[in-house]
């Protein structure tokens, strides 16, 4: 036990001071970079009021970019500025996008009048700091790793990779705190009445500074190296010159590989001989982009799909839709451990998933079931989401407001129809009629408990595709009702409740000017508030919309100009997804009560839960194995070319994502989550077919250390001149 205390001791001893700059740097940078994109789906959709395909093309039109800028991060870096003064530089990008996004979030929330022409620069401002940040974030990406890595001297093996797994563990840690923070400062602070994404974007931007300033502090503890000239620019140049040769050969000369016809003259032919290793693992790449498509829309459509949900979480409080994403992180920072020490080596000892490609395929054909899981719950929340009268019809609503009345409403003459009110209805309830033909009709309502006057040839006048609501009420034992109100019948665009008021007249008390103001305030969030004003009697306000939560709604009414506060005030819980009609009634005495036009969203968040476990573990299975195949399959000296086709995976899968949602082709969410699941389990059929037929490459030890570089200068002179 000593001895291994020792080792693990040693594992540490000698880890140069930078590093701590460098990780504490690399966990602020992660803590930004999610934290933006937690909250990004919702800002594109309710603040700059995109819709649900547009948002998700945007989300990761930016992704693509940010795994697209890593190879001109690399560039800069090896080419021309050297990593240290490309992480500076690039992370100064990086604040100013953060900078653009928080601007972009105040734009048209102040108290006082905006401009017509500022307010409509703020979505040209959100995407200009989209840009900026994909830049920043995409360009630095390869530079800070490998900028850790070079703090080591030769002979720290064990070091260097206590190293990476903690830079692993930081991604993961700033991942989660971040999506878990983030949102709740956007949901639960209110910035002029309205969510507050200039606070969810602006801590980000405060912490990538702090980081930033940190990592300059620590300059004098860092390694240096020159820029010493970018090995992906000298492999394109070279199997530029493979292609060119090959098209220009004559019809008698063949080569065992397309490569070989590179001109060794002025191509080492070391380069080229581990530009065909990469290449052979690169053919292995080409069905992963499909796995990216997939896992990347977490923070997109997945998170669309909890904006339509059930947020409450029981005794967990209330999850919000950008928050349900830091599962992700939190299960990936649990299951590696629980991997490496258990799951791994039993699969050992049952020899079973014990190649790199054996788990990279299991990780491809769970990502699939994923997106059954998520279609399944899809085509749940579809089932709920109410559906208008057809064209031609109407529908109809009765309310049953008369104490001590069992209502039956009935239509004179009768109509023919498939569906009947529920009847009788009782005391505050109500029922619904669909298909009704358009036109005018004539109801007579009658109750079948109490002594209580029928109302007879009550009239409504029906449109087309349109839904009203009638509120029977007992006036003096006699029934009564206003004109039927017009009533929304769908789910609010954006998801976040909305509200109306109907102050309801009380003929046994009638006075010409008798008008209420009412003021509904959240509970939840202290300035989130909306006051109707003199609201007269049977008049019904227009739909507004609210933040889910608890609200008090408190009345005060007033008689020939003299207002008096009433001690009425009750508190009512609105839900995502909700429509709601709030009623003021009564005379002596004035009442509250509430309906839903809309049942709010009634499928628990929670139910994702299962879709992010299966996609996280085979996200284990692939990713994390994925590194390890390519890595190991590279010469030493282009594991940074190999890692940046691994990039090229991510950032095409993300633009597979930009084109199904901008093409629109696919209507139905559910369908296009099962298409994608369908896909998958396609590209993992020929992923399996290629990994029975592939060869492990065999890597030859490298004669000399040092730099990548330096190995391809030691041939031909002109491959000197190449890299200057």
């Amino acid at each position: 036990m000593a001895e291994e205390t020792s080792s693990f001791r040693d594992r540490f001893r000698g880890i140069p001071k930078s590093i701590g700059f460098i990780w504490t740097f690399e966990f602020m940078e992660r803590f930004s970079y999610y934290g933006n994109q937690a909250v990004l789906t919702l800002f594109l959709l309710e603040s700059l009021s995109f819709d649900d395909d547009t948002t998700t093309a945007i989300f990761h039109a930016f992704k693509f970019a940010t795994y697209f800028t890593p190879i001109l991060g690399a560039i800069l870096a090896d080419s021309w500025q050297g990593k240290y003064r490309s992480i500076i530089g690039l992370s100064i990008v990086y604040c100013l996008g953060h900078v653009m996004f928080t601007m972009s979030g105040l734009i048209g929330r102040a108290p006082y009048p905006i401009p017509g022409g500022i307010a409509q620069a703020k979505a040209p401002v959100a995407m200009i700091g989209l840009a900026l940040l994909s830049v920043g974030i995409g360009g630095r990406k390869p530079c800070v790793s490998s900028f850790g890595g070079d703090q080591f001297k030769e002979g720290q093996a064990k070091q260097l990779g206590v190293f990476f797994s903690l830079f692993y563990l930081a991604i993961n840690i700033g991942a989660f705190l971040s999506q878990l923070i983030t949102p709740v400062l956007r949901n639960d602070v209110q910035c002029f009445g309205h969510d507050c994404f200039a606070l969810a974007f602006g801590v980000p931007l405060v912490v990538m500074t702090l980081g930033t300033v940190l990592f300059v502090l620590g300059t004098y503890t860092y390694k240096k190296r020159p820029a010493a000239g970018n090995l992906l620019v000298l492999v394109t140049k070279a199997m530029a010159n493979a292609i060119k040769n090959r098209c220009n050969r004559s019809k008698s000369e063949s080569r065992d590989h397309w490569m070989d016809y590179c001109d060794t003259n002025i191509y080492s032919p070391r380069l080229v001989g581990d530009i065909k290793l990469v290449l052979h693992v690169m053919i292995m790449f080409l069905p992963l982009p499909i796995y990216w498509t997939l896992f990347s829309q977490q923070g997109s459509r997945w998170t669309l799909q909890a904006y339509r949900m059930d947020g409450d979480a029981g005794a967990l409080g209330t999850i919000q839709p950008d928050q349900i994403q830091s599962l992700n992180p939190l299960l990936i920072i649990i299951l590696i451990p629980i991997f490496q020490g258990a799951i791994y080596p039993l699969l050992e000892k049952c020899r079973i998933l014990r190649s790199p490609l054996q788990r990279m395929c299991t990780g491809m054909a769970l990502s699939s079931v994923a997106y059954i899981i998520t279609g399944v719950i899809q085509l749940k929340i579809q089932s709920y989401v109410p559906v208008l009268p057809a064209e031609g019809t109407a529908g109809l609503r009765v309310v049953n407001m008369a104490p001590g009345c069992s209502l039956t409403p009935v239509f004179m003459p009768p109509i023919d129809l498939t569906t009947k009110f529920k009847s009788p209805i009782p005391y505050m309830d109500q029922t619904a009629l669909k298909d009704i033909p358009v036109g005018q009709h004539t109801m007579d309502f009658s109750c079948s408990s109490g002594p209580v006057q029928n109302l007879t040839a009550y009239s409504v006048d029906l449109e087309s595709q349109k839904i009203y609501t009638v509120i029977v009420s007992d006036k003096n034992a006699q029934l009564s009702a206003p004109q039927p109100y017009t009533t929304r019948g769908e789910k609010p665009e954006k998801s976040d409740p909305m509200m109306r008021l109907i102050y309801l007249s009380d003929p046994s008390n009638l006075t010409p000017d008798r008008m209420v103001n009412v003021k509904i305030q959240s509970l939840d969030v202290s300035d989130q508030h909306h006051v109707f004003y003199n609201v007269t009697e049977n008049a019904a306000t227009e739909y507004v919309v609210k933040g889910p939560g608890t609200f008090q709604v408190e009345v005060q009414y007033h008689v020939n100009g003299s207002l008096q506060t009433k001690d009425v005030s009750q508190t009512y819980l609105a839900k995502n997804g909700g429509v709601y009609t709030i009623v003021v009634y009564g005379s002596t005495q004035l009442n509250l009560t509430s309906f839903s036009d809309v049942e709010p969203n009634r499928l628990n968040i929670l139910w994702q839960v299962p879709q992010y476990f299966v996609i996280t573990v085979g996200e284990v299975l692939f990713s994390i194995t994925g590194l390890e195949f390519s890595y190991s399959q590279a010469p030493k000296s282009m594991k940074a070319v190999m890692q940046a086709a691994w990039l090229l995976t991510i950032a095409f899968g993300n633009l597979i994502t930009v084109v199904v949602a901008k093409s629109r082709l696919i209507q139905d969410q559910a369908v296009e989550f099962f298409m994608f699941a369908v896909l998958m389990a396609v590209m993992t059929a020929i992923f399996i077919v290629m990994s029975h037929f592939y060869k492990y490459n065999v890597i030859p030890p490298d004669e000399e250390d040092g730099d990548e570089m330096t190995k391809y200068r030691t041939e031909p002179k002109e491959t000197a001149k190449l890299m200057e």
